[in-house]
């Protein structure tokens, strides 16, 4: 998948299961002197990407080092650290510049060839130690790749980590340079080995939350702490200030210390306010190891949802997809996974929109834009887009969970029933939020085992031209070899199939609903089924479902609700439900009540307050 463009160059991130492996060779390790360690905006222990254009090339790669950096601004640099996993490489040198260098052999302060070249970890020694200025300095690595033969070849440039400002520059061939931080690429694994006197209790919070926590009550935050002292973090202490009003002090251990120049994950207990709102608050890590934090910035910055009520959030997964997409059928098992293990919990809509020939495309303007550009992808909730069976990593299924955890601040509940004639379905959603808020409400068709024959129905696979045994188990039966393992897989059966929504002629038809906190409040619309012939034939009406999106002001999916489309009432006995809702009222079509239901069309008033047409034989 093609993540960003740079000039005629398109660069690629490995795909998660190809993680770079760590190499054979094992260099020589440079072992720090008094006063000397190394730093980096990344650490070894991470798991570590290759980067690359996918073809033969010269790289460049760099990180910025601001002169006032807490940890490195004003240290006199020894040696740099990197890595090269291509064996297919030349020319490799290190070197440090004031400006990112348009020629590497010129226009640097110093540059150090490196041989050997191939290592997860390579160490060089510069020929004369330099200390960084006031104004700061370019630190980086170039090579040649000479053919591509290999993965490592294709994607030489090693990231580890997140994104950080200043972590990854990077130009190809006799490109300009890039800043692509982010772009969600990760920093560049270099390193360097500084000297000079360094403090030893320096912890720096990174901002985190929300975080939603019952009124009075105490939740657990995620909190990344990066220590940047010598003595390895073994406890902290800390504040959490409230509209200007600092709280107690409070302790934490930590089980596993951390070493300099690392970062992890913590649990940070957080208290809720003693009623319902929503705070910013900052929390400031006070001390380390029982000594004063002796970095400035030692605050993050968090929101504090405290809430009457924790309402669990149903994970809408819209996958952009279509038959004539050779890899969506890893989209396909993605989806097919997400069902079976989150069940009710997960709301899927397949978008067949990749080709027009498909059987089940539904046209761009009957569809919210979500902004895909490539298949198979999906978004989740609508606050990223991400790939349908790996996710951000390796399983679509951590991506879901993530974002599952998270309460949602509205419920949202849906019902459908077909028209006399089936030819519409009567969606209704009732919805309550917890804070007064303004949001969209979107309806969607979705018709579950689809199948058919002809070219439309025919599900394009790449995946054949792999053996079996080279794929993932779920996708072994697409590979030579396997039950599907040809170029066409006919009979496939579809689930999750958009078929119709509330967007037409490219706007949604739904009026905004403007909620007050703890009021319910319902919303009607009715759509329409499709009338393609080849499509609504392949629809049974006991396997097609309504959706409501309840949509944030932010674009982003607040909650969701699925129902089965009920069948269409053809006697006060099919009315009835297994929760006990019942017929409670009854009126004749212009409105007079009735004593008791008449032969022909009834409008019921049930006991759950919904209104339903019946036609009493």
């Amino acid at each position: 998948t093609v993540l960003t463009v740079h000039a005629q160059f398109s660069l690629q991130k490995m795909n998660a299961a190809g993680a770079v492996a760590a190499a054979t060779v094992k260099n020589a390790v440079i072992t720090p002197d008094a006063n000397q360690a190394w730093w980096g905006y990344v650490t070894n222990d991470t798991e570590k990407i290759g980067l690359g254009i996918g073809s033969a090339t010269t790289y460049d790669n760099a990180i910025f080092i601001p002169g006032d950096h807490s940890v490195a601004g004003g240290k006199t640099i020894h040696a740099i650290r990197f890595a090269m996993m291509s064996s297919n490489v030349t020319d490799i040198k290190v070197w440090i510049a004031s400006e990112l260098p348009t020629d590497t052999s010129k226009g640097t302060i110093e540059t150090v060839s490196v041989s050997p070249t191939t290592g997860d970890q390579i160490d060089v020694a510069l020929t004369t130690p330099y200390t960084i200025p006031a104004t700061g300095v370019y630190v980086g690595y170039s090579f040649t790749i000479t053919q591509v033969a290999y993965q490592s070849d294709a994607y030489p440039i090693v990231t580890t980590g997140e994104d950080t400002p200043n972590g990854l520059y990077l130009r190809f061939s006799d490109g300009s340079w890039r800043n692509y931080y982010g772009e969600d690429f990760g920093s560049l694994f270099l390193q360097v080995l500084l000297e000079g006197t360094f403090a030893d209790n320096m912890v720096t919070p990174s901002n985190f939350g929300p975080v939603y926590v019952k009124v009075g009550e105490t939740a657990t935050a995620k909190v990344k702490l990066t220590n940047n002292g010598l003595i390895p973090i073994s406890s902290i202490d800390y504040t959490i200030t409230t509209d200007n009003v600092e709280g107690a002090e409070q302790h934490l251990d930590i089980a596993s210390p951390m070493p300099f120049n690392s970062a992890a994950t913590i649990q940070i207990p957080i208290q809720g306010d003693a009623a319902q709102g929503v705070k910013q608050k900052t929390l400031t890590v006070t001390k380390v190891n029982g000594n004063a934090n002796e970095t400035t910035e030692k605050t993050a910055n968090f929101t504090l949802y405290s809430l009457t009520e924790i309402i669990n959030r149903n994970v809408v997964v819209e996958e952009f997809t279509g038959t004539g997409c050779g890899y969506c059928p890893r989209g396909m098992v993605g989806m097919q996974k997400l069902r079976n293990t989150f069940g009710d919990r997960f709301v899927g809509i397949a978008i067949h929109q990749y080709n027009s020939s498909d059987a089940m495309y539904i046209a761009k303007s009957s569809y919210a834009s979500l902004g895909f550009t490539g298949a198979p992808s999906c978004s989740i909730d609508r606050k990223y887009i991400t790939d349908p069976y790996y996710g951000n990593g390796y399983d679509i299924c951590d991506d879901f969970s993530e974002e599952m955890e998270i309460p949602a601040l509205a419920s949202v509940e849906v019902s459908g029933n077909f028209d006399s004639d089936g030819k519409n379905v009567e969606a209704k959603a009732v919805c309550k939020s917890l804070f007064d808020n303004e949001y969209k409400l979107e309806f969607v068709l979705i018709a579950d085992g689809l199948t058919g024959s002809g070219s439309g129905w025919n599900q394009s696979n790449y995946y054949y031209q792999y053996s079996s045994s080279q794929l993932p188990d779920d996708l072994a039966q697409f590979g030579s070899g396997g039950q599907n393992g040809k170029s066409s897989i006919t009979g496939w059966s579809f689930d999750d199939v958009a078929i119709a929504s509330s967007y037409v002629g490219g706007s949604n038809k739904v009026q905004p609903l403007t909620l007050t906190a703890n009021t319910e409040s319902e919303a009607t619309y009715t759509l329409a089924m499709p009338t393609k012939t080849t499509l609504l034939n392949a629809i049974n009406k006991e396997q097609v479902y309504v959706i409501a999106l309840l949509v944030d002001q932010d674009g982003t999916i607040a909650n969701a609700a699925k129902a089965k489309v009920q069948a269409y009432a053809t006697g006060i006995h099919n009315a009835e439900t297994a929760k006990g809702n019942a017929p409670a009222a009854f009126f004749t079509l212009d409105g007079k009540q009735l004593t008791a239901p008449q032969q022909g069309l009834n409008i019921i008033k049930m006991t759950d307050g919904t209104v339903r047409k019946v036609v009493v034989k």
